[in-house]
């Protein structure tokens, strides 16, 4: 029989995957836990105790279920704000005080998990596939409006294209740029209608139209009687019974007391795509219509640059009808608002580099649309100048649905086939001209969650849920690349539903990644510090009798606070159902705490009053449990927290000593003395062995355990085993930093 001390000096790998446990090869597995659940990994390498969740407010109860989202709202150092939105409504808190409720009927409870929003100032926008884009507005604490955002432009797009071949000739200024489009001719008729449908007009009968297709590709303007005002292109003409066919439909359908218009260019040619031939095919270059300036004069912008100025007609003559073959020029229409209630709205939002973009449609996935810079509700692109709008179609291999835009170092794509970014070259601005959206990697994001942000890294959830992955710039290879940050603790990772991330505000605290798990309805906490190589995962699970009853539906963080909404549903059948906005509060030490002064009883908010309780008065731990709501103290203390209380478990990995001999790992073990070093501790039980905090002396039952930074010692642990661990719980609330173990390992046959 030998014996072998070992020193764990730190847990900075937090809870390890179950798959490891054969790799004691590994580095990480001398400083890795089986167990680390409801602890807080240090980046000192300590764990300590997990704050509390203090009760701030009931904000739902319902006959039936009801979904939620919070929001954290900054709008200076001093005002700060956390959203709660459910249907039809957004709730404001400052302070952990409820302000007021906001009416916001568009907002359906169907819609919330999959809210998306950005923040500038005092304006959040938030934006679903099925909602006009809202905006919500801070006037005061209390008074708050909510709107749809006031888009002065929507980009166009022919969702259902229609090609034509102008009969007239057209003359462009310029190859180039900016140019103006020439007509021949001016206007060619006018006169009041006949008739007219859903998608015709019938033209006086005296038409100077004689020929079969002489006005296809023209405009025809109701400008006057029924319909006035309303532009469309030519799609046919019967020359029999002096009938035009339009693009698409009218709004009001013309009769005859309607006056038209039909001209060579009109206000239904803005958005046109014109197209001129060259050798043969339709390659000689091509324009957008921008702007209506005249019957025969348009601006647009070119696209693909023109092969020279010449004036080209249709040759096209007689009855023949016009077709791609033997036309000189051809004319793209059918554009429409690409986003409406019924093609759909922008997914994903992101103000970047004094641009506020939008990302994905139900109809158009893989789109990115970027607004005039410092003109954020117009989307309008213009001619094409530095500042206008900017759109750009994902257009690769596979589908990629846009699922976050985030705004890092660069604007930042995020799809459920691949990561993208937006290419700046030397950090030059954005313009239409230079819009380039090109791939980066090919992981894929999962809808719903949303991106975090953490030293520079763009940190999300893999398309399946089932990793995190960081997505950082590498300088050597001059794009990006992606880190699994899961490897070591993919099993925590149980159908993630939310995330959010808590900067470090002090030197003893890491940055923590919080992530919702639905399956079992834990919270996945990573403890990262990128520059010390510190990823220390480690789980948060509520005390409650029925954990099965309550689950983490969202969370969020307003600067350095971080609120949880829990969602009780009693037996699971989706009636009475609660909702309870809870507060991360290193102030408490229990679950759904109630704190106040100068009491003998007080009364808790919790879902189920059938969860036991812990008192904790004047610091002291009262060792009955009690039942709410009403709770009765041992006595009247000063100052008293009651809540649930939930289990602290620090387990290490089995024990596999590496000796000169070789391996022990089927070999039999026993752990005889355990030293463990802590910090400002008042109670740990270690492998079931209560550890002594409070020492012998007069007037000591009614004082507060006295905090102890140093070493506890056990000896007379008992028991062979095969694995031989270290698991360390507490038996009440109170604080508890364990800074690392030393062990003898007794080692037999």
């Amino acid at each position: 029989m030998a014996r072998y001390t070992q020193f764990q000096t730190n847990f900075s790998v937090g809870e390890m995957d179950p798959l490891l446990r054969a790799r004691t090869d590994l580095e990480q597995y001398s400083n890795g836990l089986e167990s680390a659940k409801n602890v807080i990994i240090h980046p000192q390498g300590g764990a300590t105790r997990r704050p509390g969740l203090r009760t701030i407010d009931k904000i739902y109860d319902n006959p039936t279920a009801e979904e939620f989202k919070l929001i954290p709202f900054q709008f200076s150092r001093t005002d700060t704000y956390l959203l709660a939105v459910q249907g039809g409504f957004i709730k404001v808190y400052k302070n952990d005080v409820f302000q007021v409720s906001v009416s916001a009927t568009d907002i359906t409870s169907a819609m919330v998990p999959d809210l998306k929003y950005t923040q500038a100032v005092d304006t959040l926008i938030i934006v679903h596939q099925d909602m006009h884009p809202k905006r919500l507005v801070r006037n005061s604490d209390v008074s708050w409006t909510f709107e749809d955002l006031p888009l002065s432009f929507i980009p166009t797009y022919a969702f259902t294209p229609h090609f034509h071949y102008p009969q007239f000739t057209i003359t462009p200024s310029a190859v180039d740029g900016n140019i103006t489009l020439t007509a021949s001719g001016g206007t060619t008729d006018t006169g009041t209608a006949q008739g007219g449908s859903s998608n015709t007009i019938q033209l006086k009968a005296a038409t100077s139209f004689t020929g079969l297709n002489t006005p296809v590709g023209m405009n025809v303007t109701l400008t006057g009687g029924t319909g006035s005002g309303q532009s469309k292109h030519v799609h046919a003409y019967d020359v029999a019974t002096k009938t035009i066919t339009i693009d698409g439909t009218w709004t009001t359908a013309p009769d005859a007391t309607t006056a038209y218009k039909v001209v060579r260019f009109g206000p239904s040619s803005v958005g046109e795509i014109i197209t001129r031939r060259q050798g043969g095919s339709f390659n000689g270059g091509q324009a957008r219509v921008v702007q209506h300036v005249s019957d025969t004069v348009v601006d647009a912008v070119v696209q693909i640059p023109f092969f020279d100025t010449t004036a080209l007609t249709n040759p096209i003559s007689g009855p023949a009808v016009p077709t791609e073959s033997n036309s000189a020029w051809q004319a793209e229409t059918g554009y429409e608002n690409t986003w409406s209630d019924t093609l759909g709205w922008p997914r994903t939002a992101s103000f970047y580099e004094a641009r506020l973009y939008f990302g994905g449609t139900a109809l158009r996935p893989n789109t990115l649309w970027g607004s005039k810079v410092a003109q954020y509700f117009d989307f309008d692109q213009g001619t094409g100048l530095d500042d206008e709008g900017v759109e750009a179609t994902l257009n690769v291999n596979e589908f990629n649905e846009i699922t976050n835009l985030n705004a890092g170092p660069d604007l930042q794509i995020f799809t459920s086939g691949g990561e993208f970014v937006v290419i700046q070259e030397a950090s030059q601005p954005v313009t239409p001209a230079t819009f380039m959206v090109k791939p980066q990697t090919q992981i894929g994001s999962k809808p719903g969650l949303p991106v975090v942000n953490i030293g520079g890294s763009a940190l999300f959830i893999q398309r399946q849920g089932q990793s995190l992955v960081s997505m950082q710039y590498n300088q050597e290879q001059g794009g990006y690349g992606t880190l699994p940050l899961s490897t070591l603790s993919s099993h925590l990772l149980k159908t993630p539903i939310d995330m959010a991330r808590r900067r470090a505000v002090s030197t003893d605290e890491a940055d923590q990644i919080y992530i919702l798990n639905e399956d079992d309805s834990s919270i996945t906490l990573y403890s990262i510090l990128p520059d010390q190589n510190v990823i220390a995962p480690s789980r948060i699970e509520l005390g409650v009798t029925n954990p099965s009853e309550y689950t983490f539906v969202s969370i969020a963080v307003v600067v350095s606070d971080v609120y949880v909404l829990v969602k009780y549903d009693s037996n699971l059948i989706g009636v009475n159902v609660e909702g309870h906005i809870l507060k991360f509060d290193s102030s408490v030490f229990t679950d759904y705490a109630v704190t106040g002064t100068s009491a003998s009883s007080g009364t808790m908010n919790q879902p189920n009053v059938n969860n036991p309780v812990k008192v904790i008065g004047d610091g002291v731990v009262e060792p009955n449990t009690k039942i709410g709501p009403t709770v009765n103290f041992d006595r009247t203390y000063s100052t008293w927290e009651f809540g649930i209380d939930f289990d602290v478990e620090i387990k290490t990995m089995p024990v596999e000593p590496r000796l000169a001999s070789g391996s022990v790992f089927g070999l039999k073990k026993r752990i005889v003395q355990v030293d463990a070093p802590v910090y400002k501790s008042q109670n740990m039980v270690i492998n079931n062995q209560p550890v002594a905090f409070r020492a012998f002396g007069a007037g000591i039952l009614d004082a507060p355990v006295a905090e102890f930074t140093g070493t506890k010692t056990v000896r007379g642990l008992l028991g062979f085993s095969q694995t031989s661990q270290i698991t360390v719980t507490q038996s009440v609330p109170l604080k508890l930093t364990l800074l690392g173990l030393e062990y003898r390992v007794s080692i037999g046959n």
